[in-house]
């Protein structure tokens, strides 16, 4: 029996399959990014600033948040922001249950297509490595 030599991708293809995995990449974090900033800044406008000794936060933290707006690290409307960004609400994780379940759907499918695929190739695989299968199929 031969040894076994696998099929070898050109480098056209294996250039084309690196070029569309990394587009998907770029496509999904831009996206994603894009979509935050827009519902980050779609809310009603920004808090009025207020001075760190009247924020709601515990004086450790206070001290901390003044020592980094006097070294200049950061400005009192980045303190601002952050303490706003970590206050308490009823809805900071509203979840979209038919985005949920469009996730999982979609989610679902895509397992199913791979997992069919995979088996396919598998299959094939063998098929190459060890010839066809003994075994008729059955109708």
């Amino acid at each position: 029996m031969a040894e076994y030599q696998p099929p070898e991708q050109s480098r056209r293809g294996q250039l084309v399959d690196a070029a569309t995995i990394l587009v998907l990449l770029f496509a999904t974090l831009f996206v994603t990014t894009f979509l935050v900033q827009d519902t980050a800044s779609g809310g009603d406008g920004a808090a009025a600033e207020r001075p760190v000794a009247e924020m709601p936060v515990n004086p450790t933290e206070r001290q901390q948040y003044q020592a980094l707006i006097d070294s200049g690290t950061t400005d009192l409307a980045t303190v601002n922001a952050a303490v706003d960004s970590h206050a308490d609400s009823q809805d900071k994780y509203a979840i979209n249950i038919w985005a949920l379940l469009g996730t999982a759907a979609l989610l679902a499918i895509y397992l199913a297509f791979v997992y069919r695929t995979s088996f396919r190739e598998y299959r094939e695989v063998i098929e190459e490595r060890f010839g066809p299968s003994e075994r008729e199929p059955t109708s």
